[in-house]
C-alpha cells in the first residue's frame, strides 16, 4: 500500500513538472510584467500615431490650420483616452483571477493585440488644396503735389477816413420893430380910428424888441424879417419894387401915409441907415435889424 502511494506521489509531481504548474505568485508576477509590456507597446505605438498625425497636419496646416487642428487634436484625445481605457482594463482583467493553466495567458495577449490593433489612429484624408485667387496687386499712384507760390497781394490804397465834420455854428441876427413916433398925439390922431388902439400901437411903441432869428449864409435882410411872420405871427404887408426890390409898405396893419405924407417904414443894420432895400443886404452873423415907424421922412427919427 505504501509502495502504491509513493508511485502515485512520484507519477503526480512528474506530472505536475512536466506540465509546469505554477503558483498564484508566479501567476501574478508574470501578468504584471505582461501588463507594463502592453503599456509600453501601446506608448511607443500612440507616440509613432502621433509623429504621423503630425506630419499629416504640417501638410493640410497651409489651407486651414484651423479647422484641421482641431479635428487633429480631437481624434488624438479619443485615441488617448482609449488607450489608456484599454490598458487599464487588461491590467485589471490580468490582476483579477489567476488561473493554474497559461491557456487565459494566450487570450489576453490575443486581445491586447486585438485592442492595440483597433487603437490604431485612423488616418485623415487629405484636403484637396483650393486654388486660392490670386490677389491683384493695385499701384497706387500718389496725387501730384503741385506747389503754387501764391502772388503777393497788393495792399488796396486805404481810402482816409473822412474826418468828422463839426456841426456850423447857428448864426443869428436880432430883429426890433418899434413906433414910438406914433406916441405923439398929434400923429396918432392921423392914423384911422380904426387902428387907435394897443393891439396896434403899444403903449411903449415897441412891437418886438431885439427877438433872435436863425440865419445863414448869404440870407438877407428881409429872409429874416420875413420869418416874423410865421414865428410870431406879424402882419407884415410888402411889394417888390424895380427900383429897391422888396419894399415894405406896412407892419402890423399900421401902412405908409396914414400918418402923413412922409410916414413909413425905414430900417437901420447895427444903427447905421442901409444903402440898399431889405432884399439886397446880406447879413452876417449877428447883425442887429431896427424897423422904425416916421412920420416925416426919418428926420423924427434922427436918420
Amino acid at each position: 500500500m505504501k509502495s502504491k502511494i509513493i508511485l502515485f506521489a512520484l507519477s503526480a509531481t512528474l506530472l505536475l513538472t512536466g506540465c509546469k504548474v505554477q503558483t498564484a505568485q508566479q501567476y501574478e508576477n508574470e501578468q504584471e510584467e505582461e501588463a507594463k509590456k502592453v503599456v509600453v507597446l501601446n506608448d511607443e505605438e500612440q507616440k509613432k500615431a502621433k509623429e504621423k498625425e503630425k506630419e499629416e497636419t504640417k501638410e493640410t496646416a497651409q489651407d486651414d490650420k484651423g479647422s484641421v487642428t482641431k479635428e487633429v487634436a480631437a481624434t488624438s484625445e479619443n485615441d488617448t483616452t482609449t488607450s489608456t481605457n484599454s490598458s487599464v482594463s487588461t491590467v485589471e482583467k490580468s490582476t483579477s483571477t489567476p488561473s493554474q493553466t497559461q491557456k487565459p495567458e494566450a487570450k489576453k495577449e490575443t486581445t491586447t493585440s486585438n485592442n492595440t490593433s483597433k487603437e490604431q489612429p485612423t488616418k485623415t484624408e487629405k484636403p484637396v488644396k483650393k486654388d486660392e485667387p490670386k490677389k491683384e496687386t493695385t499701384v497706387t499712384k500718389k496725387p501730384e503735389t503741385t506747389t503754387s507760390t501764391p502772388k503777393p497781394s497788393t495792399p488796396k490804397p486805404s481810402t482816409p477816413e473822412k474826418p468828422v465834420e463839426k456841426p456850423a455854428k447857428k448864426e443869428y441876427a436880432t430883429i426890433t420893430i418899434g413906433m414910438r413916433t406914433l406916441l405923439n398925439p398929434d400923429h396918432y390922431e392921423l392914423l384911422p380910428k380904426n387902428l387907435q388902439s394897443e393891439k396896434y400901437v403899444p403903449a411903449s411903441g415897441v412891437l418886438l424888441n431885439n427877438a433872435k432869428i436863425e440865419i445863414k449864409e448869404g440870407d438877407t435882410a428881409w429872409d429874416a424879417i420875413s420869418k416874423l411872420r410865421s414865428k410870431y405871427g406879424i402882419y407884415i404887408n410888402y411889394e417888390k419894387n424895380p427900383m429897391y426890390g422888396i419894399y415894405i409898405i406896412g407892419i402890423n396893419h399900421i401902412n405908409e401915409k396914414q400918418a402923413g405924407s412922409l410916414s413909413g417904414w425905414m430900417y437901420t443894420v447895427n444903427g447905421v441907415k442901409a444903402p440898399v432895400g431889405v432884399g439886397n443886404y446880406e447879413l452876417e452873423d449877428g447883425d442887429r435889424i431896427e424897423l422904425q415907424y416916421t412920420t416925416n421922412g426919418g428926420t423924427d427919427l434922427g436918420w
